[in-house]
Formats: C-alpha cells, structure tokens, sequence
C-alpha cells in the first residue's frame, strides 16, 4: 500500500489510545490532535503511567511551517521547595539513584513528592499552536472512556500487587483501587473485570474541555490538589499550579545522516545521536556485536556527560548547546574503539569549549535515575506532520496520593532532583529537573518521515534511539525496527536483551563490557516500551512493543 493510500497513523501504550488518535485523523485533525487526543485518553487508561497531574515532552514538526514545535511541560518544583528539604539517609547508595536516598523516601512518596505538573498545561497549549480540531472535540474520547469507569485487567492488577503494601498506607489511593485491602476482580476467563469509579476524572476532563488549561490549574480543582496536599503536609499549592508555564518554541533542528530531527529539548538524546553519527554504522550492522557496543559507549559517554554538566538553563550556568554540540560529540567520538570498552567509570568530557555561556566555579558528581510510570504516543497525518509525545507521573501511581474530588494521582517528580544542595540538579523553587528521555520527530525535504516515543524512564533512550536507527541506518521496517533486540549503558554495565545472539553477548564480553543480560517479561521492559511511525521507506508504518501493552494502527 502506498504512503498517499494512507491518512494517518498512531502507535501509543494502549488500543484506546490509539483508537482516540485515530478518530482524529478521520474527523480532519491533524497529527499535533491525534497525538493529544491519544494523551487524554492515556490519562484514563493508564493511571499506573500518567494522567492529568503529570508532565511531558512533545514535538511536532508542521510541513506547513517547515520547523519543529517542542512543547517541553516537565515539572517544576513548588515555590516553597528549597535544596535541603529532604534528609538524607546515611551511607546509602544505589537503587534507582546514584545521589543518597532521602529519609522515609519522602521525594517519591507521599504529599511532599509532587512537583508542579505541566500536562495539562503542556497539551492545551500544544493544541493551541498546532491542532486544527476544537478542544471539546479532542477530549471526547477520554471523556468517554472516564464515563464508562476503567476495567480492572491483568496489567493494572499487577501494577496494583507491586506497589500493595503501598498503596494500603495512603486511604483514598487504597479507596480506588483495592477492595478490603485487596486488588479488586480482574477481566479474565470467568468474564469482565470491575470497573474503577472514574466520574471525578470525567468532570474533571469536561471542566479542561471548556477552559482549557485554566480548567485544570485554576479554580475549584487546583484548591482540592492544595487542600489534598497540605493535609498530608506538602508544598504544592494552587498559586504554584496557576503560575505553571510550560516552554514552547521551535526547536532548533540537529541532523542525522539525510535528516533534520528534534528531541523535545533531551541533550543526551542529540549528544548519543552525534556521536553515532560519527560511524558508518550501516556498514558496521553487519557485526551485531560492534554495532551494539558502539550503541552502548554513545549512551554511556553521553550520560557520562549530561549528569556532570547538565542543570536547568534558566536556574543555573549549564553548558546544554555545548552538550548537544556535533563538534563535543565529535571529540568524545574519538575516544571510542571498536575492539574495545573505554575506562569505567566514564570519565564527562567538557562541554564547556562548545557553549557561549559561563563555566562555572565548580561541577557536581553523577545522579543517575530512571522513571517507572510513563507511556507514549506518536502519530503522523497524510499531510507530512508527525508528532511525538512521553508523559508520566514518575512512579506507578505516582506518589500514591489520590485527590477523589478531582480524580488524579499526584505525581512523584521531587525524587528526580538531587536531594544534596549545590550541584546542577539541586532543588530551587521553579527548576525542572534533569531528563534523558529524547521524543524524537524527523524531516527529509519538507515531510516528516520518522517520530517516536517511549516509556520506561532513562531506558527510554535505548529504545527511541535503538528504533531510529535500525530504520535509518539498517534500513528495516519499522515493526523489525522496534522488536530488535537493545542494549543499555548508563555508564558501567551494559545491559543486553536475552534476545541478541549468545556469540554477540560472548564478544561483547570479550572487548571488555560487563555485561548483564535481560528479560523483557509483562512485569519489566528493561529496555522500554517504544511506539513509532515512519515514512522512511516509502509508505507509513505505525509499530509498538512490547505488545502486551502497546498498540498501533494506520487509518485509511
């Protein structure tokens, strides 16, 4: 079928998202609509993953404007957060986190672990710029899905056993989702699932369908989230939700290979890009195992690089052009071997050279993370626009407090912050924290042809990126594109899909990398969810994995 015989295309984390997307396409919208409705939709589906108190990154690239739109909505600390408002545990190191763990996990649980949210924000205002429908129209599906309640299934029953003991110590969390302290009946053979009360998030969604973003920052339910919050002793007030501003503007292209690309504002999606761009990798695909340690090295030098160096530009001095500089990339290019790992641990390069602004006095050592609760949408219309979108509330049900008279989880972004006072990441009232998390949109002479998306927290990389460029430079379909098997460094190990070759493992091995293999099972995807669609080769193609929890389809 060709790419004209087509009107559109949407991959995301659910079939109703999907669904939403594409309803879009077939009432006119173009994909900045589709992908925004499939995000609405997601809300109400996945409340393990995202929802309306969460926070994003979106690109779109518009053929009518020949740029690329970046809606970047990540959270904000609350004007009352200060550096040293967390404890911090003694001699504590790992987990999740390279920075110590704070006492009683109080930045990822509980009323002090929300950040302002940008979701809603963040979407009315992508729709604002970019959609063609109303924004009634595009709420309709999610509207709808919260109206008939959420069916418990397999996967929300899982979510709920992992965080259980959690979950009972926060009432109305446990008032959703457990009957007598237990995961209520799930779809199956024996018929339909219970369906979770959602009419709170159905006003709620009506009230953002009228007002727009005022529906959700302002009035009565930005007081019901302050007043939710300050009874458990948290900072997160309505002020902080009505003075939330997301950052919007027309990204600046990178290119790889033939394209032109943006990666929603993620330096260490542009810095690995640059540097495997430095390698003719399509030649070098031929050997799986070179090819994954030279995927490998570009994700754990650009980490290397982004945790020394990277803060949020508007708070502190922080070298992000540098960082996604071609010509740093280069020069971290040139310390790479093909027959073997470089020293672990990874020594940062300095950006510095490669930015105009000030260096400053001192650095900060390395904070790795990654983020459980996330989804992902990604849609193309007939018109050569893509757009490409990752949304979360951080942990599985965020940081577990659920405000009933609005209907959302809180999310649990303060645990993203180093918790230690005067590094790049530190807290400061208003600072968005530090993401590797690249939303990837591509162009080739004036149409998109590439855009992806992914959840799964920092691994998210592994997969947008891995999925690019088996398409690019291996010049696979898109569905191969997304099964193949990843790997992952976030700078020592490299973890590697159980699915690549034995000999590929054993010669990764060889060259030096401590390799730990892994298996993606319905529980875990160590190397993420991804939802795609391409018109790289000649017609548009829409592909998500795993699939027992992501879905795709194309609209004639």
């Amino acid at each position: 079928m060709s790419e004209g015989a087509l009107r559109g295309a949407v991959a995301a984390g659910h079939p109703a998202e999907v669904a939403a997307g594409l309803r879009m396409l077939e009432l006119g919208g173009n994909a900045v609509d589709a992908v925004v409705a499939g995000a609405f939709a997601a809300f109400v589906v996945e409340p393990t993953n995202c929802g309306l108190a969460g926070y994003g990154h979106l690109s779109a690239y518009l053929p009518g404007e020949g740029r690329f739109l970046t809606v970047d909505h990540g959270p904000r600390a609350p004007a009352a957060a200060h550096a040293e408002m967390f404890p911090l545990t003694e001699a504590y190191a790992g987990g999740h986190y390279d920075w110590p763990q704070v006492v009683g996990r109080a930045n990822e649980l509980g009323h002090l672990a929300p950040a302002v949210p940008g979701a809603v924000a963040g979407l009315c205002e992508a729709h604002a710029r970019a959609g063609v429908l109303d924004l009634a129209a595009v709420l309709e599906p999610a509207i709808a899905l919260a109206d008939a309640g959420l069916e418990v299934d397999w996967h929300l029953t899982l979510m709920i056993c992992e965080r259980l003991h959690e979950i009972r110590r926060f009432a109305d969390a446990a008032g959703l989702l457990l009957r007598d302290g237990d995961p209520p009946p799930a779809s199956g053979y024996w018929g339909a699932g219970e369906r979770l009360d959602t009419t709170a998030l159905a006003q709620t969604l009506r009230r953002v369908a009228r007002e727009g973003a005022a529906g959700f920052h302002a009035g009565p339910v930005a007081a019901a989230i302050e007043a939710a919050v300050r009874a458990g002793g948290g900072i997160l007030s309505a002020r902080d939700l009505a003075d939330y501003r997301p950052k919007v503007f027309w990204e600046p292209p990178q290119r790889y290979r033939d394209l032109e690309y943006v990666t929603s504002n993620d330096q260490v999606g542009y810095e690995v890009l640059n540097i495997l761009a430095r390698f003719p990798l399509a030649e070098i695909a031929a050997d799986e195992a070179v090819l994954c340690h030279l995927l490998g090295e570009a994700m754990g030098h650009a980490f290397a690089d982004n945790v020394q160096h990277y803060g949020d530009p508007d708070h502190v001095a922080s070298p992000v052009d540098g960082l996604a500089s071609p010509a740093f990339a280069a020069q971290r290019a040139e310390l790479l071997r093909l027959d073997a790992v470089a020293p672990r641990p990874i020594a940062a390069g300095d950006p510095w050279p490669f930015d105009a602004r000030e260096r400053p006095a001192e650095g900060a050592g390395p904070s790795f993370g990654r983020v459980h609760g996330t989804t992902q949408v990604a849609a193309a219309d007939g018109d050569g626009a893509m757009a490409s979108l990752i949304t979360t509330i951080g942990q599985d049900f965020g940081c577990l407090v659920y405000v009933p008279e609005v209907g959302v989880f809180l999310n649990s972004s303060m645990v993203n912050y180093d918790p230690r006072p005067g590094r790049p990441g530190s807290i400061a009232p208003g600072k968005m924290p530090f993401f590797a998390v690249p939303s990837i949109v591509a162009a080739r002479a004036g149409k998109a042809v590439f855009a992806a998306a992914g959840s799964g927290g920092y691994r998210i990389l592994s997969g947008v990126v891995q999925t690019m460029v088996h398409a690019v430079d291996r010049g696979m379909p898109l569905r191969s594109a997304v099964d193949a098997p990843r790997v992952y460094c976030q700078g020592d190990e490299l973890f590697v899909d159980e699915r690549l070759p034995a000999a590929a493992r054993e010669a990764l091995a060889r060259i030096g990398h401590a390799v730990v293999v892994e298996r993606p099972t319905p529980a875990y995807a160590p190397f993420a969810r991804v939802s795609a669609v391409s018109a790289l080769h000649g017609r548009l193609e829409a592909a998500s994995d795993p699939p027992w929890n992501t879905a795709a389809g194309c609209l004639q």
